[in-house]
């Protein structure tokens, strides 16, 4: 990994761990929710979010890695599914983007530049799933992803099939807020809540 600016938690000693199956503890419901204490920045307006972008962009040091996730709202048609609505990026633990693409006249420019710019590292669990939606959606090529679940397994020496809150639980000692009214809203709908931005800035954090 060089000398890339990974998540601080990412850079903690970890204890030494013997592969083998990740074993779910009976107290994990009684972990307190990670919370995002920071900034939340939103933007719906196209030409705003590309001068965000580019704000955020600057502000990075060389090779320097942001979280990053998606969120879009449940489809009911089998077969089908509806395009990426909100596109969450956090570079550190005092601002996260949330940027409410559905709601602007096409995709912004300046958003485009940054995720396709390949010196900035996007690290999420999922994110080959995400790069492939963004693709599909909207013709972006999301460059220089990290799986947080491989360098999970690497650095722990196991092998799972990690969720963002296994991971959580497991290193932080927290469990992320899952209230699937929030999770399966209507993210496309005008104007985010405070739950699904709380909720939104979050996962990506």
């Amino acid at each position: 990994m060089g000398d890339r600016t990974l998540p601080e938690w990412m850079n903690k000693p970890q204890e030494e761990h013997t592969p083998g199956p990740y074993k779910k503890s009976i107290l994990e419901d009684d972990l307190p929710y990670l919370e995002f204490g920071g900034t939340v920045i939103y933007s719906q307006e196209r030409h705003d979010c590309s001068f965000l972008s580019e704000d955020l962009r600057s502000g990075l040091a060389s090779d320097s890695a942001v979280g990053f996730d998606l969120e879009w709202p449940p489809s009911f048609t089998k077969g089908k599914t509806k395009k990426v609505a909100v596109v969450q990026l956090c570079a550190s633990e005092e601002k996260c983007y949330l940027f409410h693409i559905s709601s602007m006249s096409g995709f912004p420019p300046g958003l485009k530049v940054f995720l396709e710019d390949e010196n900035i590292m996007k690290v999420g669990v999922g994110i080959e799933g995400d790069k492939w939606k963004l693709l599909s959606d909207y013709d972006i090529k999301l460059n220089n992803i990290v799986e947080l679940s491989n360098l999970a397994n690497k650095t722990l020496r196991c092998c799972e099939k990690w969720s963002l809150d296994g991971l959580v639980k497991h290193l932080l000692k927290k469990q992320l807020f899952k209230d699937k009214l929030v999770r399966c809203s209507h993210w496309d709908n005008f104007g985010l809540t405070e739950d699904q931005k709380r909720y939104a800035a979050t996962e990506s954090k």
